[in-house]
């Protein structure tokens, strides 16, 4: 099982999908934006573009907003190689088991507080689309670059 709090995640995406977890919610619920870690290396900033597209592929439906699954299912299958790699260099680096499901509930849960909703999908599918037109040799070394975008999108 890839997250051992699997609940909490798809609670806190469904509720940042519908609008109901607003910005102010989530200061609330002291879950404020933490950008990602400066100077990581290019396969965990890899797994971090993954995962803030794939929340973007769960949430931006419907209300106007850009949608991104298409676009992420093509990333999962022209890059799979490359994201198989990032994801077994994650595990290594958190350890694997509990550590590595806390570090992917805090990933997750950051992307999944958007303040607007609909400035997130739109990046999020201009991101995509530009990631599945690079080859996998090329997605490493962009992927800082893509996912400071995607992050910039959150405030």
């Amino acid at each position: 099982m890839l997250f051992a709090n699997r609940a909490a995640l798809a609670l806190a995406v469904l509720l940042a999908a519908g609008g109901a977890l607003s910005a102010p919610a989530a200061a609330k619920r002291s879950l404020p934006f933490q950008p990602a870690p400066r100077g990581i290396a290019a396969p965990e900033e890899l797994w971090h573009l993954r995962a803030g597209l794939n929340v973007a592929a769960l949430s931006c439906r419907g209300s106007g907003r850009t949608g991104v699954a298409g676009h992420y299912s093509t990333l999962l299958a022209r890059h799979r190689g490359v994201l198989a790699a990032a994801y077994q260099g994650e595990q290594s680096r958190h350890g694997g088991g509990a550590a590595f499901d806390r570090h992917q509930t805090r990933l997750y849960n950051r992307f999944a507080l958007q303040r607007s909703p609909h400035r997130f999908c739109a990046a999020a599918a201009d991101v995509a689309a530009r990631a599945n037109r690079l080859n996998s040799a090329q997605l490493g070394p962009e992927s800082g670059r893509l996912l400071d975008e995607l992050e910039d999108s959150l405030n």
